[in-house]
């Protein structure tokens, strides 16, 4: 059964594209030289004849129609049907459909019938019947090629012996057969079986290299795609930790306050309400300066001077907040170590650490209904820590896995992403995060962060929790 040949590859390497190039050139050419040989031959050395313009016209025919017949293939390929000869816009894809006889074997078969017609005026054109060969190998399916290959072989031996340009019976009968009639074209066709294999088993190499250049790419495009998606996604969590870190945080705050205020002025406590409305002022413009600074370059919230300062810092406005909301809570500093160490701590550990104090100050004015709070800073040889304490009402921990504290939801109101935040935010840098309370009696969270060991990321720890946070 006749099938043609796969499509040559869209790329392939440059090496395989140029062997396969040289391959059909070369045909091109041999099939012109032989062609123009075989005319020459056949047109000089005699007495002009009528048959020499028959000779000379079906030479230029088969020039013409082969020339036409690779320009063809070379610019749009090999035709299905004879409708993509001249493809119309809109034509029904029923007329388009593979068919048994192509173009391309009309375009074979009308090349054969030309060589067969000189055959029989001349048998100079034996010749060419070697790239007809390589055409029908590389136009039909391998065993119709190579039967097809044998029987033009046939017919090269046959035609220039008894064919009606050819010596005759009676002359082989009386001289005999020479060797060179049947070892010539049979070597040539068995040179041309070869050579057809050895050029299908390139082009198949070259197809088979594209499509795993295809998958390459596509696995490389998927991983890209995979990669810019987890960015994606670490960079919303990023953006969540430090809004609710900072402009929720302050928001909150003065929402408490301005309660606070509304109800100093519906009292008649004109100082108090003044005073608040201070807080307020001051809290937003903190606030305003955090989320120019967050916009500007996502730089660590109020370390434009140490990570001491900072938490000191830290610490006044809470208690000032408080008191203006009408919650008076006493929140001291303490520092125990070095603080020139704290200074020369790297920024990501100085800006994690500030983010801890902001959340768990947070959750102490938001929950803990506490009269009392500290932050302490420990300076350790090998690591630093970060205890916040607080007297508030306490509550009964239990341990959540690490799955649970990412999945776990928000609240109607938006809370409840403060302690999975301060948790991804130690883990990031190779720290941990402990919580110890009792019920009426307090709470004390722990931040501890190994100071030779922050690149590294160790499993997370199961840690309490409260519903509250």
């Amino acid at each position: 059964m006749m099938t043609e040949p796969p499509p040559p590859p869209a790329a392939s390497s440059h090496q395989t594209l140029l062997v396969l190039k040289i391959l059909r050139v070369s045909l091109h050419v041999m099939f012109a030289f032989l062609l123009c040989f075989g005319a020459v031959l056949a047109l000089i050395g005699s007495v002009y004849q009528v048959r020499h313009a028959a000779l000379g016209v079906l030479s230029l025919v088969l020039g013409g129609i082969y020339l036409a017949g690779t320009v063809y293939e070379n610019r749009r390929g090999l035709p299905a049907t004879f409708p993509d000869l001249f493809p119309r816009p809109g034509a029904s894809a029923r007329y388009r459909q593979a068919a048994r006889f192509t173009p391309a074997y009309l375009w074979l078969l009308i090349i054969t019938l030309l060589w067969l017609g000189l055959m029989a005026l001349d048998s100079s054109f034996t010749w060419v019947v070697f790239p007809i060969m390589f055409l029908y190998l590389h136009l039909l399916a391998p065993v119709a090629g190579v039967a097809a290959t044998l029987v033009l072989c046939a017919l090269a031996i046959a035609l220039p012996l008894v064919g009606p340009a050819g010596f005759g019976l009676d002359y082989l009968l009386a001289e005999g057969l020479a060797p060179g009639y049947l070892i010539g074209p049979t070597l040539g066709a068995l040179l041309a079986i070869v050579i057809s294999f050895t050029y299908r088993a390139l082009r198949a190499d070259a197809a088979h290299q594209y499509q795993l250049a295809q998958q390459l790419r596509a696995v490389q495009a998927e991983l890209v795609q995979q990669q810019y998606s987890a960015g994606k996604l670490e960079e919303r969590e990023r953006l969540a930790r430090e809004i609710h870190d900072t402009l929720a945080q302050g928001l909150s705050s003065i929402v408490l306050v301005s309660r606070a205020a509304a109800s100093s002025l519906q009292e008649g406590k004109a100082d108090a309400a003044a005073a608040q409305v201070r807080v307020i002022q001051d809290s937003a413009a903190a606030n305003l300066a955090e989320a120019r600074r967050f916009i500007r370059d996502l730089s660590s919230p109020a370390l434009d001077d140490s990570l001491v300062s900072a938490l000191r810092a830290l610490a006044a406005s809470t208690e000032t907040a408080q008191r203006a909301a009408g919650k008076p809570l006493t929140c001291a500093f303490i520092l125990e170590g070095d603080e020139e160490t704290a200074k020369a701590l790297p920024e990501e550990v100085s800006a994690t650490l500030v983010r801890i104090a902001q959340g768990a100050l947070a959750n102490v004015a938001a929950h803990a209904e506490a009269s009392r709070a500290a932050l302490t800073l420990s300076i350790w040889p090998n690591d630093i820590t970060l205890d916040v304490f607080d007297n508030g009402r306490g509550f009964t921990p239990h341990s959540l896995g690490s799955a649970t504290l990412k999945t776990s939801p928000l609240s109607d109101t938006g809370t409840g992403y403060g302690l999975t935040s301060l948790t991804e935010r130690v883990t990031r840098i190779g720290g941990s995060l402990d919580i110890e309370s009792t019920p009426g009696e307090g709470t004390v969270l722990t931040a501890r962060i190994p100071l030779n060991q922050t690149s590294q990321q160790p499993p997370h720890q199961p840690l309490p929790t409260q519903e509250a946070q």
